[in-house]
């Protein structure tokens, strides 16, 4: 039986960004005439339909211990998240073929350690699809041309999370993967020609998850090489 809009009970606190409201698209007229009934989030109506985790920027110190794919570079450190402090690996990279971009919800990264990972971490404001921008520069020398980068986002699992609210540290721990995307240096004069990427695959999270991200770099180093990064972490 349908029911009149005004015999609804009245939603008394502020609508949150995934709630629904009745809206009638005129340009489809599957429905009739007049337009189709849908319904539309309170975050797409306010053009407010992405909320930010966190943006921020550093450079990544790269070296021959964390080359070709070995670590996973966390985007964070003890200094902050915009300072020269992305230069620890955080984890061994569970996808050790060159440009592997893994499967969101079910590509984990195991042993972690908390104390290396806590100064990466944030949490999620809002429900939504994980998605990451990157804005990448390069190092001048040459041995970093045409090399792949990767760059992950990953959600702490239980474990993690509960070791982070008991306060008892350790190891052991694992993330799952939840968007990643990746690029390839330019061939030549690499320094001049910053980039920017943005992932498709990620996937939904839960407001309060923590969130954390890393970069991959695929190619073999000599000594170590610097990368300024920018990068952005928002739910869609």
């Amino acid at each position: 039986m349908a029911t009149k809009l005004t015999d609804l009970t009245e939603l008394a606190t502020t609508p949150a960004t995934g709630d629904f409201l009745h809206i009638v698209d005129v340009d489809d007229t599957t429905g009739g005439a007049a337009g189709t009934s849908k319904k539309v989030t309170v975050a797409r109506l306010t053009g407010n339909d992405r909320t930010s985790v966190v943006t921020g920027g550093a450079r990544v110190q790269i070296g021959t211990a964390n080359d070709n794919g070995a670590d996973c570079m966390g985007w964070g450190g003890s200094l902050g998240f915009n300072y020269y402090i992305w230069s620890t690996g955080i984890g061994t990279n569970p996808l050790p073929t060159s440009g592997d971009l893994g499967t969101p919800g079910t590509t984990q990264m195991v042993s972690l350690t908390l104390v290396y990972v806590t100064n990466c971490m944030f949490i999620a404001p809002s429900d939504g699809i994980v998605t990451a921008s990157i804005v990448q520069e390069f190092d001048a020398n040459a041995e970093v041309s045409s090399q792949v980068m990767r760059y992950m986002v990953w959600k702490a699992d239980a474990s993690l999370v509960t070791a982070l609210e008991n306060g008892t540290g350790g190891s052991g721990f694992t993330a799952t993967l939840v968007a990643s995307t990746k690029l390839t240096v330019p061939s030549s004069s690499q320094v001049a020609k910053p980039m920017t990427i943005t992932s498709t695959n990620g996937v939904s999270v839960s407001a309060g998850d923590i969130l954390f991200g890393s970069t991959v770099y695929d190619g073999t180093l000599t000594s170590n090489r610097y990368f300024a990064t920018n990068i952005s972490i928002y739910t869609i």
